[in-house]
């Protein structure tokens, strides 16, 4: 064999093994592009439903957050509401204890006081009831009560005593006139 020949054949074996090793580097290139799409894909298809579930809290707690707040504001505004009806009857009862009406109603109070406390009773009073409730017939302990109107009685004995200034009436009842105006609204 000559050295043409054999150089020729030692050429030809190099460019085969040449080719197959690109061929290898080739086709472990194009698995490892395979692997290496695959695999940001999946990064990238796992980061998408992260963000997905990530945003769908935040909305549910922004969510949350704003009913909260407005329940609060429309609690805070019904409670003005009725701090405001509330004041508006206090000072309507006010009128009300200076009219003719509250003088005729201040007996019929004496009497319902005295069945619930036993008979004879005294009472503190402001100034202005005290001569409707001397002609009733009834002792005044005191004229220097600080009240819209109404009265304090105590039983004869003094162990006894029943609270009827429309302070404390509006106090004792004030669910029950939260809940009426309430309604009203």
């Amino acid at each position: 064999m000559s050295s043409g020949t054999l150089l020729n054949e030692l050429e030809g074996k190099h460019n085969a093994a040449l080719k197959q090793l690109d061929d290898e580097y080739n086709a472990k290139r194009e698995e490892l592009k395979r692997r290496t799409e695959e695999e940001s894909s999946n990064i990238l298809e796992t980061a998408k439903n992260e963000a997905v579930t990530l945003s769908q809290k935040e909305r549910i707690q922004i969510i949350g957050a704003a009913k909260l707040q407005a329940k609060k504001i429309g609690f805070d505004a019904t409670e003005k509401m009725l701090e405001t009806n509330i004041s508006s009857l206090r000072q309507t009862l006010g009128e009300y204890a200076e009219s003719k009406e509250y003088s005729r109603l201040l007996p019929r109070m004496l009497r319902y006081a005295s069945r619930r406390l036993g008979g004879e009773i005294a009472v503190e009073c402001r100034s202005e009831d005290a001569p409707a409730i001397e002609k009733a017939g009834v002792k005044v302990l005191s004229a220097n009560l600080m009240t819209i109107g109404g009265f304090k009685a105590e039983s004869e004995d003094g162990n006894l005593e029943l609270d009827l200034t429309f302070e404390e009436l509006l106090r004792t009842h004030e669910e029950e006139v939260r809940a009426a105006i309430i309604g009203k609204e």
